[in-house]
């Protein structure tokens, strides 16, 4: 029961600094809307930083290593994993989202500059995601599916990068069109400076006439 008060707490919270961010995340609502006494947040929170640490590490982190950790399952398919993966960010992309953007961005914009602990927290989800396609983008060129003069870490850093863009401008835009849009720009771009073919080809059939 423990356990489940806190996750409780954790998802509650996270799903409101998903829609106003963690400086206008008031735990006092949140666990009302619980059915949660203070002193129970305050055992397991002792205060709304401590609150925020552990929705990085618990929720957060896992969620985005989660989103790219598919790229590693099979070294063979790399780049169709990765274009894939991409196309699904485009695809699922719904009104609500672009309206939030995305968490990890938003964080970083509003609580790197405030709280130490709080960027060094969200540094540790970024270089997780980086190492992931660090290493996928390695496998991709030991195979040819990426070319060999690409630097690896750059461009997971910059693939990264550009898909907070994406969500930044279309959430300032409040257009699910523009994020769609930019995506498509993305990914025209990769398949232009990183991959060796495009990874949904397929081979022309020819149909064999008899004379």
């Amino acid at each position: 029961m423990k356990n489940s008060t806190r996750q409780n707490i954790l998802e509650k919270c996270f799903q409101a600094i998903e829609k106003g961010g963690f400086e206008a995340l008031r735990t006092d609502k949140e666990i009302n809307g619980l059915s949660i006494s203070k002193g129970a947040f305050y055992h397991y929170f002792p205060t709304k930083l401590e609150l925020g640490y552990a929705i990085i590490e618990e929720l957060i982190k896992p969620m985005y290593e989660s989103k790219w950790s598919s790229l590693l399952e099979n070294e063979s398919s790399v780049a169709e994993k990765l274009y894939q993966l991409i196309e699904s960010e485009k695809n699922t992309v719904t009104d609500i989202k672009v309206s939030r953007g995305d968490v990890l961005y938003n964080l970083m914009l509003e609580m790197s500059g405030v709280d130490h602990k709080f960027r060094l927290k969200l540094d540790e989800v970024l270089e997780i995601q980086v190492k992931i396609l660090q290493k996928a983008l390695l496998l991709g060129k030991s195979n040819d599916q990426f070319k060999s003069n690409v630097d690896s870490r750059s461009m997971a850093y910059s693939l990264i990068g550009q898909l907070h863009g994406c969500y930044a401008i279309a959430k300032t835009r409040n257009s699910k069109d523009v994020f769609v849009s930019m995506v498509n720009a993305l990914q025209k771009q990769l398949l232009e400076v990183l991959y060796t073919k495009n990874p949904l080809q397929q081979p022309v059939m020819v149909e064999q006439r008899a004379y």
